[in-house]
């Protein structure tokens, strides 16, 4: 590293680094811990699901507050695969700042910062800029979403996401610019995609308005103390051509259900089953509509025509996730969930198929389990890089 990169550092906290384990989660902005051997809580300044990163006894970062704070402590950063994964979302304006500052983003190297949020219609644009010729307004966002080679934002529904990207294209039309900084706390990531299996239409706001907006996708390596040097920060790809071939309302979901006791439920023409407290994991798919297919299952008064709409009258919806694209994927998805669960009903929902089952029990919420994400991370994303060979 030169000398004169050294001197060009950003810490994200003079306070001491303290290491502790996540428990649990007890809302968007406290999570218990073990900091030390013992229990504690602690404010979490993200409020994204972070399903991804929060796994019992994972490893996070803290720093103390000050004794007047009702939380003893602040987290700043989780591990993941060894590395630290920068939580603090409040931190990410102050790092985009510092990278502004010293010409570290390539497409924004000539401007200075005229001020910091700025207010354009009824929000607040994250930077005011200027390189002397045109006038500029830059929105940030954090990612922690990745896995392998992708990078993907964000990892729930943001209303506030899209319309950010709305405003900033109507500045064009009023003969000013905006674009947004997506900065991504991983360096192995190479590519960036919105979250279209998610958020369908921030992804296709995005892909949309792609040549109206200057997009910026830069990805960070933080070191175990939380410091970035220049050399730890590099541009990532966004493949648009996934965009055009994936970006559709069909592909595959599952249904994650809780039964909140033991109970006899008849099933159709498959008859009366014996279903265990817990939750279940029920596959499906839709071919278009995806979207309309899971409201109906939410929905309690219908007509019963497959076997999942039994269940479901009985029973709760506690998330659906859906896996979008334009691959039959959900025989596959269901032998995948088969392999990792507590057991299976026999014959359920796969009265066209060879599948021995599309309905699988949990005893535990599947949605906090490591192998039950990995699966979610691989056909969402994973599968992609084989797919197109990136």
């Amino acid at each position: 590293m030169k000398e004169n990169q050294k001197q060009i550092i950003f810490r994200l906290t003079n306070k001491k680094l303290i290491e502790g384990f996540f428990l649990r989660r007890l809302n968007r902005f406290v999570i218990e811990c073990k900091v030390n051997g013992k229990k504690t809580l602690a404010h979490l300044p993200n409020p994204g699901r972070l399903w991804e990163l929060l796994f019992k006894d994972s490893k996070i970062l803290l720093y103390a507050n000050n004794s007047f704070n009702t939380l003893k402590y602040t987290v700043a950063a989780v591990y993941k695969d060894a590395k630290p994964v920068l939580l603090h979302t409040i931190k990410t304006n102050s790092v985009a700042e510092w990278l502004i500052k010293n010409s570290l983003i390539e497409e924004l190297k000539d401007y200075r910062i005229l001020s910091k949020e700025k207010i354009i219609n009824n929000s607040r644009i994250d930077f005011f800029l200027t390189n002397g010729r045109e006038k500029f307004f830059l929105e940030v966002k954090s990612c922690t979403l990745f896995h392998n080679k992708i990078a993907m934002f964000p990892d729930a529904v943001s209303e506030r996401g899209t319309k950010h990207l709305k405003e900033l294209v109507d500045l064009k039309n009023n003969f000013q610019n905006g674009g947004i900084l997506l900065l991504v706390h991983n360096f192995d990531a190479e590519y960036f995609l919105p979250e279209y299996h998610t958020d369908l239409r921030f992804a296709q706001n995005f892909y949309n308005l792609k040549d109206k907006l200057r997009i910026i996708v830069y990805g960070l390596n933080w070191d175990n103390g939380l410091t970035l040097y220049p050399s730890q920060i590099k541009k990532l790809k966004i493949p648009f051509d996934i965009l055009e071939n994936e970006l559709f309302d069909s592909g595959t979901y599952i249904l994650i259900i809780y039964n909140e006791k033991k109970q006899k439920i008849e099933i159709g023409n498959i008859g009366l089953i014996t279903f265990d407290k817990g939750y279940y994991c029920y596959v499906g798919s839709a071919l278009q509509n995806l979207s309309k297919r899971i409201e109906r299952h939410k929905r309690k008064n219908k007509r019963f025509h497959w076997h999942i709409d039994y269940f479901l009258d009985k029973t709760k919806i506690y998330k659906a996730l859906e896996i979008r694209g334009v691959d039959k994927l959900e025989c596959e998805i269901a032998l995948s969930l088969q392999k990792i669960s507590d057991g299976s009903i026999n014959n359920f929902g796969s009265s066209d198929c060879n599948c021995f089952s599309h309905l699988f029990y949990f005893k535990e919420n599947p949605i906090h389990q490591k192998k039950f994400i990995d699966l979610i991370l691989y056909f969402r994303m994973e599968r992609l890089i084989k797919k197109y060979n990136l």
